[in-house]
């Protein structure tokens, strides 16, 4: 069987990707898997850790609001990732193509919908967030299937065909990893501290990763707690570091980025993050408490969509960036970290969210379409 995927550019569109293709991996003997992104993404760095997975970059990019030059070079584009997906689907030959959200999966999607009319080539695409975004809103009237992670979503798509909830895949390192105290030694923490674990996204966030910088005093004060900072991209870290080292702060670790993230979330009593589909997916699966503070550049208030579902499940707090200025977030995870019960609490409920088997789930409804295409 092969199988094609397509999608990427931020963590919140691979991720779950690879999420599925481990699934498949692990449970269909003789699976031949190819994944379709473009070489800007975060999939052209982590790929090549998987040998197992072909990939085949395009040459796509995303439109942006008001900025008609880079529209124009994005459509011209598009006829040139249609020709190269041409010969991929030529090349690789999938019996089905799955889309999992964001321009790159556009023209896989798109022409591999096309030429099912004619071959046996099955096309489903995956909405991971609450808001449906532009590229699955247009392909839900031409796909077999549509898969969704939030029950609120389906309203959104009332063209597709079929419709099914699976909730949002994540990696099975999350699901593995556990508390232990090697994991505190990997990462230079305190086992005897509660943690809390601060990060914004594959990218990161300059404004969370600036007011930890602030508030850094007030954290050094409390000596039963320890932040791990992970800054993405947004700043290099050599800086921070030497800031804390200047300052006899101990109980600040910061890295650009984890590879072993399920470990990160395991040892963490809190996480304050940002509000993207899969973090959110990742929260909720392991159970943990979270401080949600949503990106307001995300397309059409997506992420302020995601975190209200956990608020109103009572598995979060929401803080709007002008909240976080200053020394508030500091005083508000503080405050959170001494609260036993209430974070016990926020556990649970976010714990009931979760949706530890959406990748099966997606799988089982992937293989009743190619297998319904073959009888």
């Amino acid at each position: 069987m092969r199988v094609l995927i397509a999608g990427g550019g931020t963590g919140g569109h691979f991720y779950p990707a690879l999420a599925v293709m481990e699934e498949f991996a692990k449970r269909k003997n003789g699976v031949e898997l190819a994944y379709v992104g473009t070489k800007r993404g975060i999939e052209a760095r982590i790929l090549p850790s998987y040998p197992w997975i072909s990939f085949f970059p395009i040459h796509v990019r995303g439109l942006q609001r008001g900025n008609a030059v880079q529209n124009m070079y994005a459509l011209s584009l598009l006829v040139v990732s249609f020709m190269e997906m041409l010969i991929v689907l030529l090349r690789f030959r999938p019996q089905v193509v799955i889309g999992m959200g964001g321009y790159a999966s556009f023209p896989a999607v798109f022409l591999s919908s096309l030429l099912g009319k004619t071959f046996p080539m099955r096309t489903v695409i995956h909405e991971q967030n609450a808001v449906a975004g532009l590229t699955n809103r247009i392909l839900a009237r031409f796909v077999d299937k549509v898969l969704i992670s939030y029950p609120q979503t389906r309203d959104q798509l009332a063209s597709a065909r079929n419709i099914v909830t699976t909730g949002n895949p994540i990696r099975s390192e999350f699901l593995l990893a556990k508390r232990t105290r090697a994991a505190y030694k990997r990462f230079g923490l305190s086992p005897e501290k509660r943690t809390v674990l601060v990060f914004g996204g594959s990218h990161g966030s300059l404004a969370i990763t600036n007011a930890i910088r602030k508030a850094r005093s007030e954290i050094a004060r409390n000596k039963d707690m320890q932040v791990l900072l992970v800054t993405g991209e947004s700043i290099d870290t050599s800086i921070i570091q030497l800031e804390l080292a200047s300052a006899g702060i101990t109980n600040i670790v910061v890295r650009r980025y984890i590879e072993r993230m399920g470990e990160a979330f395991a040892i963490a009593d809190l996480i304050v993050s940002r509000a993207g589909a899969t973090t959110l997916a990742e929260i909720t699966s392991c159970g943990k408490p979270a401080v949600l503070i949503p990106w307001g550049g995300a397309s059409d208030g997506h992420q302020w969509e995601n975190a209200r579902v956990l608020n109103d499940e009572r598995a979060c707090t929401i803080v709007g960036e002008n909240d976080i200025l200053g020394r508030r977030l500091a005083r508000l995870i503080e405050q959170m970290v001494k609260d036993e019960q209430g974070l016990s609490l926020m556990a649970q409920n976010s714990m009931r969210m979760g949706s530890r088997h959406a990748a099966a789930s997606m799988l089982g409804e992937i293989m009743v379409l190619v297998e319904g295409a073959h009888t």
